[in-house]
């Protein structure tokens, strides 16, 4: 039935399709934006949480309130603790006391781990690493709660949601691959948003969407950072200025390579703020105006434990009271930062260096394993030479290497970039080098420096 609709979407005329995406617009601000969402905004909106131990009693009260729900209405929880004590659970320090949640036992038990009815929910979906698509329920007051504080964060930028022009490079099929016409975007009137896609940020369409983004001048551009960026590295090897200067540039599900904020910050002449969250309900990480990234406390507990690769996060999430998640392995990577850290905003929410990304972010080459960390810095090395690239491991363990040159693919270039990929690599590694205009994305939209064959 959904494929259906969406080809008979794909069938009407650009206008009616702004009409489409605005009605759809419409269902979610009312799921989203109606009832509660106001008096948490204006609550959110005057928090300051700097008084640490004011915070630490919150959480402390919403993860005991969250724990026996959660044993109470969800038939899962009530098996997985029955041999724990945890009815003497009291802290957010005692979480330890439960077992860890791993994303296989999650999926194979959901149905248990709900507590209400479909009816009564608003489902979100999330494909993960396995690609198939888990349905996470969640209480309208949960997900009207959850955009109240994710709003509140935009206004400390200057940005009120739903109200200012925005314009969104998400991973929504808001078009067909082939359009008849060069219009990539369309419109939700009601939230005063223009979609770009993400599917067609090709050389050949990006002065399209550079022209639009000068007439549109939105006072905020949110999104998948690689798509934002591949806007803004045209622009700056173009030399063309955006005719509008936004508030900020706010993205969220991909990882922030330091090439990424430098060309963009650089080019709109505004702040990129990061922050970190999931489908399925993951407490929010925040990227204040000082540039530090919080844990925010009030929305979650957050546990790092020593892994291959990095600090493996434990998330516990506030709102998921539909589908709780208490003690959940989702997958991520952060990096810490030093304990005697503090933000110059005063919050006494933790510090942390950053999300470096999902723990299958590495390739296996005959030099060892290399991280998208190092990744990120060869390519910055090449910037001159090459505007964007993905490394895909084969099972060999070779590396494929798709290419989104500056200038013309000649082969000089060719050469020269497979030298600097060697000299990166080491002779051991067999190197596949593929010029491109366009590279691979997941079904989501979302980049990916590393890829797996399939």
């Amino acid at each position: 039935m959904k494929e259906y609709m969406l080809l008979m979407y794909y069938r009407l005329p650009v206008p009616l399709q702004n009409l489409a995406v605005s009605l759809y617009g419409l269902l979610l601000y009312q799921q989203r934006y109606r009832g509660v969402y106001k008096k948490y905004l204006k609550l959110y909106s005057k928090a300051t949480h700097r008084d640490a131990k004011k915070e630490q009693k919150i959480q402390d009260k919403k993860f005991i309130r969250l724990l026996h729900y959660a044993v109470k209405n969800s038939p899962f929880y009530r098996e997985f603790y029955k041999n724990i004590p945890w009815e003497e659970i009291t802290s957010a320090a005692d979480i330890v006391k439960l077992p860890v949640l791993s994303k296989d036992t999650l999926r194979d038990n959901i149905k248990n781990v709900y507590t209400i009815p479909k009816r009564r929910s608003i489902t979100f979906y999330t494909g993960g690493t396995t690609g198939i698509p888990l349905g996470v329920r969640k209480r309208k007051i949960d997900v009207r709660k959850r955009m109240a504080y994710l709003d509140a964060y935009k206004l400390t930028f200057g940005v009120r949601n739903n109200k200012m022009r925005s314009a969104r490079f998400f991973g929504k099929k808001i078009l067909e691959d082939n359009p008849k016409k060069p219009i990539f975007w369309r419109n939700n009137y009601i939230g005063r948003q223009r979609f770009y896609s993400t599917y067609h940020l090709t050389e050949k369409n990006l002065p399209y969407y550079v022209a639009d983004l000068n007439r549109y001048k939105p006072a905020a551009i949110d999104g998948f950072v690689s798509a934002i960026y591949t806007v803004a590295k045209y622009m700056e090897d173009n030399g063309i200025k955006p005719s509008f200067k936004p508030k900020a540039v706010f993205t969220t599900s991909e990882t922030v390579l330091p090439f990424y904020r430098e060309t963009i910050e650089k080019v709109f002449g505004c702040p990129l703020t990061d922050q970190y969250a999931s489908n399925e309900g993951a407490p929010f990480i925040i990227q204040c105006r000082c540039g530090s990234y919080h844990e925010a406390i009030d929305t979650g507990i957050f546990e790092h434990l020593p892994a291959e690769g990095g600090m493996k996060l434990l998330v516990t999430g506030f709102d998921t009271f539909g589908t709780p998640l208490i003690r959940y392995d989702i997958g991520d990577r952060i990096i810490p930062a030093d304990k005697d850290t503090v933000c110059p905003c005063h919050s006494s929410h933790p510090v942390i260096e950053g999300i470096s990304g999902r723990e299958a972010a590495f390739l296996v080459t005959a030099e060892g394993r290399v991280s998208e960390v190092q990744l990120s810095v060869f390519v910055s090395s090449l910037l001159k030479t090459v505007n964007q690239m993905q490394f895909i491991q084969k099972k060999d363990g070779g590396v494929h290497v798709l290419c989104i040159p500056v200038g013309k693919d000649t082969v000089w270039e060719r050469e020269r970039i497979l030298a600097a990929l060697r000299q990166f690599f080491g002779p051991g590694t067999k190197i596949t080098l593929e010029v491109t205009d366009s590279l691979c994305r997941q079904k989501s939209g979302k980049f990916q420096l590393i890829r797996k064959e399939e």
